[in-house]
């Protein structure tokens, strides 16, 4: 669900090359990398964070292709079933270790976040002077061939039947470890998670590159690193920890001819395990500088690069183009989607214009800074307006899709000279019974259920908006009269971020509903583009709105998603409107 920001953590993006990593800072003190287990995130680190930034500065990156880290590149040739070597996985975060100019390290992973940092360790010891790891996996080859043979390729379906087997997957793995052996001495003895707890790990497995397609790469790459091997020949201090009832194939219960220098402590449980870490490896740093403060992130060429922007409250996730030099052209999401969804738009200004595209507050990747209550247009409005202000932006064209451009439209209201000029598209107005009956139905609440029902509801509520309007007027009369389009990977994106978002996306739907479009046109500063597809359901609303705004142009859009970018350029470049 959507989350406040917490107090002193951070997120970046570091760029290495063509590619960028996220990760989260937080605390003082020397550094300390804390490498999660697949195939969750950073995310999943962050009480480990709280805890340890008290002695440390914990720096908690993605592993490449998890969380918001971009995936490895792909050979030049393609491969079917390609699996990047897992020393690539391991490079990524040396590299990221370098760049933050960091020279005396102290490491923890877990599960295969322990492999990378072992392999860290083995790798560089005068970088890398100790490590904490919990539950690192040992098999043997039979086991990992296995263990190749049951994990599965994660792929969307229509009927949204992914799902279904994504939330047994998350409930498996508190059953059994590893999950897909289904025997006695494989069984956990703990309690199964909360659903809110479940459904957080739904959150970051479908945070990562693909939304969750390519989760089983690093976990498959990791199975050919072989601690058992390597064991003899660490020479920093290095402690073991988890516990050896947990499951038969962590290294406590396999280790073999160890070094001097290692360290075996059971733990009777995850918060055991991590306390353990924080203290072994605060005796073992020794004299080691505090690192320097985060570097900005450096643009990508021909790619949309990413960044956080410091906010009120939190940070704000914008994704970047500034190849050519420009006004530049600020695309808006609407509710319960984030920047992920407009993408093909923003994509298509790169090489044209500058390009940028914020999630909204408490949408995407960006901190809830706005809370629940008494949120309306204008409050997303106040807060884009001081984001630029902070960016150093004084003028932007803006273009929003369906509310996206309401807040656009707040935006010029507030500040007539920051907008110069405003695309809209999809516009709506509701009014009267229709808009009571949309404000009561048209957001359901997303309520984590124990047998991930909830997630069946949002996959059929995201479809049915192809299908029917209002989504929920499943009638004859609710019918849309055009070719469907229903294309699962679209309706998967959309799903992700309404999930993403959580009931945030209730709360912004609502402002959207509420906003008097018509009159606020009426009073608009600045030359206004509303555009709609033909096929529209809302297009009389479009269409009212284009006739109510005194300087607006209407235009019908491309059929084609992919081109409406293209298809304002000639609005916005347009020397006398």
């Amino acid at each position: 669900m959507t989350d406040a920001a917490i107090p002193g953590l951070t997120r970046h993006f570091c760029t290495i090359g063509q590619r960028q990593v996220h990760y989260r800072r937080m605390g003082s003190g020397p550094p300390l990398i804390a490498i999660h287990r697949l195939p969750r995130s950073s995310k999943h680190m962050i009480s480990f964070m709280q805890s340890a930034s008290e002695k440390f500065t914990v720096i908690a990156p993605d592993v490449a292709g998890y969380g918001n880290s971009w995936p490895l590149p792909q050979p030049i040739v393609a491969q079917v079933n390609y699996i990047p070597p897992f020393r690539d996985y391991v490079d990524d975060i040396d590299n990221l270790v370098k760049e933050l100019g960091l020279n005396r390290v102290a490491l923890y992973g877990e599960g295969e976040g322990a492999a990378v940092a072992f392999q860290l360790a083995l790798r560089d010891p005068k970088r890398y002077v100790c490590a904490a790891l919990d539950g690192l996996m040992m098999f043997t080859d039979v086991e990992t061939a296995v263990a190749r043979r049951s994990i599965p390729i994660f792929e969307p379906k229509w009927d949204g039947s992914h799902f279904a087997w994504l939330w047994a997957f998350l409930r498996e793995e508190n059953c059994f470890s590893p999950w897909w052996i289904k025997k006695l001495d494989a069984r956990i003895d703990k309690a199964m998670p909360a659903p809110d707890e479940l459904h957080d790990r739904l959150i970051q497995f479908l945070s990562a590159a693909g939304h969750g397609h390519g989760y089983h790469l690093g976990i498959v790459s990791a199975l050919e690193f072989k601690p058992t091997a390597h064991m003899p020949n660490i020479n920093v201090p290095m402690l073991f920890t988890g516990s050896p009832t947990y499951h038969k194939y962590v290294a406590l219960a396999r280790a073999s001819s160890p070094s001097k220098t290692c360290t075996f402590k059971p733990a009777a449980n995850l918060l055991e395990a991590r306390t353990s870490a924080v203290d072994f490896l605060a005796t073992h740093i020794g004299r080691a500088d505090a690192p320097p403060s985060a570097p900005p992130a450096k643009p990508v060429s021909g790619a949309l690069w990413e960044d956080f922007v410091p906010v009120a409250g939190g940070q704000l996730h914008v994704q970047i183009n500034d190849d050519v030099s420009s006004v530049p052209v600020l695309i808006q999401h609407d509710a319960a989607s984030s920047v992920g969804t407009v993408e093909p738009i923003t994509s298509s200004f790169i090489g044209r214009r500058t390009v940028l595209a914020f999630d909204l507050p408490g949408s995407g990747e960006s901190d809830n800074t706005i809370g629940y209550d008494n949120i309306d247009v204008a409050t997303y409005a106040q807060v884009l307006n001081g984001v630029l202000e902070t960016v150093g932006l004084e003028k932007v064209d803006f273009y929003g899709m369906w509310g996206g451009g309401f807040v656009g439209l707040e935006m010029a209201l507030m500040q007539p000279t920051r907008i110069r000029r405003l695309a809209m598209s999809n516009v709506f107005e509701h009014t009267g019974e229709e808009q009571r009956l949309i404000q009561e139905n048209y957001t359901p609440e997303i309520m984590p259920l124990w047998h991930g029902g909830h997630l069946m509801q949002c996959w059929q509520q995201m479809r049915d908006q192809g299908i029917y309007y209002p989504w929920f007027d499943r009638t004859a009369k609710g019918v849309i009269q055009r070719e469907p389009f229903l294309d699962t990977a679209m309706v998967h994106e959309r799903v992700c971020s309404m999930l993403k978002a959580g009931n945030m996306y209730r709360t912004a739907y609502q402002s959207h509903f509420r906003y008097p479009t018509y009159d606020k046109l009426k009073t608009s500063p600045v030359p206004t583009l509303i555009a709609t597809t033909k096929w529209d359901p809302n297009n009389a609303h479009t269409q009212a709105a284009a006739k109510a705004a005194p300087n607006a142009k209407f235009q019908y859009l491309n059929e084609d998603f992919t081109k409406w970018g293209e298809s304002f350029l000639p609005f916005l470049e347009a020397v006398d409107l």
